[in-house]
């Protein structure tokens, strides 16, 4: 007997699918069907619909603010690198360069700690506190590798040997970090951002700011460059 009502509810349930208007063309089955509540409570098809539906353009409301927010954020941000190139690009001093971009990203993206490597040790020495030169065979680069290789800005939390080797000593406080090659595959050196917030940088955020700032930077130390290193390079 259960296999037949078993059939049976097949049979309805897949006359009604194919036949979305049997309802409208059948209003008196329509009003005598219910459905019930988890709690019990028993309501007509046509208010469990558009309770359905309620919610559904509740979430879609929700998806377009989220949407809207992300490009608002998005014109700021690219308004900043506009005018914070600007501001760099008449800047003649490494070092008032390096530190007005440091403060710059700090404020931007409200962040706890900045910290730039350069592979050029000579530049890295007259760029201020918050750049650090070392060389390209440095072992500790080589745990970078694969984020530097990916040639954009990589999100989330890193392992403590990492941390440690960008922030030292503040590495105990970071729980987020960004990291930004400068140059391909990092030939320039990289950038990293921490935040004590587990959640400030994460897996899959939008990077694009950085991406083309790191773009601003490596142009401006190929300008650095003397002119005969430039020629042979």
């Amino acid at each position: 007997m259960s296999d037949d009502k078993t059939s049976l509810k097949e049979v309805v349930a897949s006359y009604l699918l194919k036949n979305p208007d049997f309802l409208d063309e059948n209003p008196a089955v329509l009003e005598v069907l219910e459905i019930n509540h988890q709690s019990g409570t028993a309501v007509s098809l046509i208010e469990r619909q558009v309770e359905s539906l309620r919610a559904s353009n509740e979430e879609m409301q929700k998806q377009l603010n989220r949407l809207v927010q992300v490009a608002s954020e998005n014109e700021k941000l690219m308004s900043r690198l506009h005018h914070l190139t600007l501001e760099l690009m008449s800047i003649g001093s490494r070092q008032e360069f390096f530190t007005h971009l440091g403060n710059s990203l700090l404020n931007d993206f409200n962040a706890d700690i900045l910290q730039i490597f350069l592979l050029d040790r000579d530049i890295a020495s007259e760029a201020g506190d918050d750049v650090i030169g070392t060389q390209p065979d440095d072992p500790g680069l080589e745990q970078f590798k694969e984020q530097l290789e990916k040639g954009d800005s990589v999100c989330g939390r890193f392992s403590q040997s990492k941390l440690e080797f960008l922030f030292g000593s503040k590495a105990r406080w970071v729980q987020s970090t960004v990291l930004t090659p400068l140059g391909e595959n990092g030939c320039d050196g990289m950038m990293a951002i921490g935040s004590s917030d587990p959640a400030r940088f994460y897996p899959g955020m939008g990077t694009l700011f950085l991406d083309l700032l790191a773009d601003v930077i490596s142009t401006s130390l190929a300008n650095d460059e003397p002119e005969e290193q430039r020629r042979t390079a």
